[in-house]
């Protein structure tokens, strides 16, 4: 891993950088998910517009190289404010290497800069991500449950 780590806010600008690597990081072993640049230009542009989104981009500060991000918004909560994050995701070919430790620790401390101690986030049960965020001292909420209804 390179230790020219730099994260810096992701803004409009990112735009198109962000949408292709969101879909190649999800079309992707083990999402498999199938999407379009119109479906996740939509989302990613929709998260941006939030008054409560904060974005945040892994860079090589070196090279440039965009090697991953995180998108998300503060949620306000009775015992303070949650970083909620709706997407984090490290380009496959830097994944494995520690990069996705790396951020979240950048961003952690960014986040405890503007008095938010907490991150929030979820992922599928049986996904690489959950034994991840596992490793990275996430814990799950086990009085919680995940509820939808499609109509």
């Amino acid at each position: 891993m390179t230790t020219n780590l730099s994260m810096r806010e992701l803004t409009e600008k990112d735009l198109k950088e962000a949408v292709e690597m969101y879909i190649a990081v999800f079309s992707a072993e083990p999402w498999n998910d199938q999407l379009t640049v119109p479906q996740i230009t939509e989302y990613v542009s929709s998260m941006m517009a939030m008054n409560t989104y904060i974005g945040y981009f892994l860079t090589d500060s070196l090279t440039n190289e965009k090697i991953g991000y995180s998108l998300g918004f503060i949620k306000p909560w009775y015992q303070g404010k949650e970083y909620v994050i709706d997407t984090f995701l490290i380009a496959g070919k830097h994944q494995g290497k520690g990069f996705g430790s790396a951020f979240l620790e950048m961003i952690k401390e960014e986040l405890v800069k503007k008095g938010i101690p907490t991150i929030l986030l979820d992922t599928e049960e049986k996904m690489p991500a959950a034994d991840f965020y596992k490793k990275n001292g996430f814990k799950p909420l086990t009085d919680n449950v995940t509820f939808y209804a499609s109509f």
